[in-house]
């Protein structure tokens, strides 16, 4: 499924992540936590093939979603074009039941700047999970956001995932984060002067 054999990553000659390997099945659930700065994101863009620049391994499915802090919706489109145009082949019926499942089938026509900040995360997430890719990576997706919505997000993204049985790998500063998405918890740590490696918790 996800096989990543990472030798060193650098940048301006300086190695930030180095030694790190993941070798995930059909399923599994993995969050990698660590502070601000420490490589989190950086480790995401490579095992999406966004950062091609390392030197090491990286075996993943062609079809990979991605959601984000933000929800980068297009603007100039609807709710329901926004899933159409990353889904070209969904069909109507499950575009439909996609924004029923995240509470928007009556939102279908309206545009991202119509919608509340709540409902913009939420078409992001039926964005993600319209059709079952096997690799479902998440980047910091639920950070400020207000404890309810952070929960029914949370709530919502599990429903998914059972659904979809993807494997999942959450970019998170918190444990209950993945906790909420059973997930397993990797610490991205990093000595004095050395780069991040990544240490089960």
């Amino acid at each position: 499924m996800l096989k990543l054999d990472l030798l060193c990553k650098s940048f301006a000659g300086h190695s930030v992540l180095e030694d790190i390997h993941l070798d995930l099945r059909q399923g599994d659930r993995v969050a990698v936590m660590g502070p601000s700065g420490i490589g989190k994101t950086t480790l995401l863009r490579i095992i999406a093939g966004l950062d091609t620049r390392f030197r090491g391994v990286r075996k993943t499915p062609d079809e990979i979603a991605l959601m984000f802090q933000n929800p980068t919706l297009l603007n100039w489109r609807t709710a329901e074009e926004n899933l159409r145009i990353f889904h070209p082949d969904a069909g109507e019926r499950e575009v439909r039941q996609a924004l029923k499942q995240v509470g928007l089938e009556e939102k279908a026509s309206h545009y991202p700047q119509q919608l509340s900040v709540g409902q913009q995360r939420r078409l992001a997430l039926a964005r993600c999970f319209l059709t079952a890719a096997p690799l479902v990576l998440l980047d910091e997706p639920f950070t400020s956001l207000d404890p309810s919505l952070r929960s029914e997000m949370l709530s919502l993204t599990r429903e998914f995932l059972d659904q979809s049985n993807s494997t999942m790998v959450l970019v998170t500063h918190s444990h209950d984060e993945a906790i909420a998405l059973g997930a397993r918890c990797f610490q991205l740590f990093s000595e004095k002067k050395k780069s991040a490696e990544l240490v089960a918790i």
